[in-house]
């Protein structure tokens, strides 16, 4: 019967053990110091190495050549511990046995010593299944175990456990096993294994396990399978379902090229296939953010999660694109996530966003169109010889008055926002040397602020006209209303004052001047 690769290189030592350094450290010295705790929690996600620990656990206590920090799994007790016949080791499944009943069956056979071992060791995996009435029957056994006993609980879900089980514990807690490590530990196995693999399917294999060793080697078993022993991309791929990364490189292409109908075809072609498109979507977030790291990090291989192979292909395409316009487009992608999960036409959004990003490209930011209307205004002719330098009392100017007058609008504009709309609704009258700013009559507290900021606007004059500049700021006055015949005359013939008479059925008998008005 063939045995599964999670069984066949399943840890049977501290030292085997992936990415618990500091657990396995832990209880060999409680070993050592003959100072294991007599009911023990570990927890973590699934295929991590709880249950790996536990038998290994046992054995190290109970080697006829121990109690030792390493089991020798060559005397009997490590052979039968090892091949689960071991009377005095006991593995519980938590789930099924989850009653009172079973708990009180529990609690009478650890009351007996152990048949052959120093010490009866009890795991009970998925301990969180246990029901309340269970947990309440084990609490006073877990609290005060007999001294030949010693308890494990393996479980997923630590927060399900009772608190005042937990206090009566030792909690460790199991991580999960770093990517390159899986890849490394795969990469091992199919040495062992003489099966031929590329890095990109051990990658792709590391990373759909998600931190779960056992789960790694399971898929690999698959590919091994269905490849015959020479594992494919494509296989890993199939087995999988996850999306081809040439499809990524394939869309990019017509994004950055403008081949809208390339786009809308590809997407065609993902709904044909079946593919989930939230999933795509997902998974091109993730490429867009490696396609990032390629083109601002140098020797960046080890940053990124893309197929070696593909990385000349792609350097291509984004050659001629900036690392901000790549920042933009991986936005652009981001803002539409909701939008994505939420929607029941993920086909239309999806063809949407790529048709949005295809502009992108014709897209000039703000910075560069200025900068291009800057450069596009005609340079004055230098002159045939450099006039020497002006002192500072005589300067000649450096502008027509027109040109200068708008240099200094833009420059209040930038510095000064405020005053810049109140400039820009006054009169500015250039007079030789003198400079006139004649604000509207009904600005009156604008004309305040410009007094108030007129050494700002002095030393602005003079800078952009390279002379002293006398500067006067006047409030312009209305001109005084009209009365005698004709002002009556205006008043009669107003629009709405015939509007009113209309409405009313009235005449106009007299114009009166109000008691204390000056206008009038």
């Amino acid at each position: 019967m063939y045995l599964a690769l999670a069984r066949k290189y399943r840890p049977q030592k501290f030292a085997d053990l992936i990415g618990q350094a500091s657990i396995s450290k832990t209880l060999q010295n409680a070993i050592a110091m003959n100072k294991v705790y007599p009911a023990l929690i570990f927890s973590g996600m699934k295929g991590v190495g709880k249950t790996s620990s536990a038998r290994i656990l046992a054995k190290a206590l109970n080697c006829e050549k121990g109690p030792a920090i390493e089991p020798c799994n060559e005397c009997p007790t490590c052979v039968e511990i090892t091949e689960d016949r071991s009377a005095d080791y006991m593995e519980i499944d938590g789930a099924s046995n989850n009653g009172v009943n079973e708990v009180r069956s529990l609690r009478e056979t650890v009351k007996y010593k152990p048949l052959k071992n120093r010490l009866r060791v009890v795991v009970i995996d998925e301990v969180h299944m246990l029901s309340n009435a269970a947990w309440n029957a084990l609490l006073k056994t877990i609290e005060e175990p007999p001294e030949h006993t010693i308890f494990i609980m393996a479980t997923t879900d630590f927060h399900k456990i009772p608190a005042t089980i937990v206090s009566r514990c030792q909690h460790f807690e199991f991580k999960r096993i770093p990517f390159e490590v899986i890849k490394q530990v795969l990469k091992d196995i199919c040495q062992k294994e003489t099966i031929r693999v590329s890095d990109y399917a051990l990658y792709l294999i590391a990373r759909s396990a998600e931190g779960s060793l056992r789960d790694a080697k399971k898929i690999l078993d698959q590919a091994i399978a269905i490849s015959h022993g020479d594992v494919q991309d494509d296989d890993v791929v199939a087995i999988l379902g996850i999306i081809a990364e040439e499809t990524f490189i394939t869309l990019t292409r017509h994004v950055f090229s403008q081949d809208r109908k390339g786009i809308v075809e590809e997407i065609n072609q993902l709904i044909e296939r079946g593919t989930d498109l939230r999933f795509f979507y997902t998974e091109y977030l993730r490429f867009i953010r490696d396609v990032i790291v390629i083109k601002s990090i140098p020797e960046s291989e080890r940053l990124h999660n893309l197929n070696p192979e593909n990385i000349p292909a792609i350097k291509e395409i984004v050659k001629d694109v900036g690392e901000v316009e790549l920042l933009r487009f991986f936005n652009a992608v981001k803002e539409l996530e909701q939008t994505i999960r939420n929607t029941e036409h993920p086909s239309i959004i999806l063809e949407y966003m790529f048709l949005k990003l295809s502009y992108f490209s014709a897209l000039v930011s703000i910075e560069e169109y200025l900068k291009k209307i800057r450069n596009a205004r005609p340079a004055a002719a230098p002159p045939s010889v450099p006039p020497p330098a002006p002192s500072l009392d005589a300067q000649a100017p450096r502008e027509s008055g027109a040109d200068w007058l708008e240099v200094l609008k833009h420059r209040v504009e930038k510095e000064k926002p405020r005053m810049a709309s109140v400039l820009g609704s006054s009169t500015l009258a250039l007079h030789g040397a003198s400079l006139t700013i004649e604000v509207a009559a009904h600005l009156e507290n604008a004309w305040r602020m410009m007094k108030e900021n007129r050494s700002y606007l002095g030393e602005l004059a003079r800078e952009l006209s390279g002379r002293e500049i006398a500067l006067e700021i006047v409030l312009r006055e209305d001109p005084p209303r009209e009365s005698g015949p004709r002002a009556i005359q205006d008043l009669k013939n107003d629009k709405r004052i015939r509007s009113l008479k209309e409405k009313i059925k009235g005449s106009v008998i007299a114009v009166e001047s109000t008691k204390g008005d000056k206008d009038a």
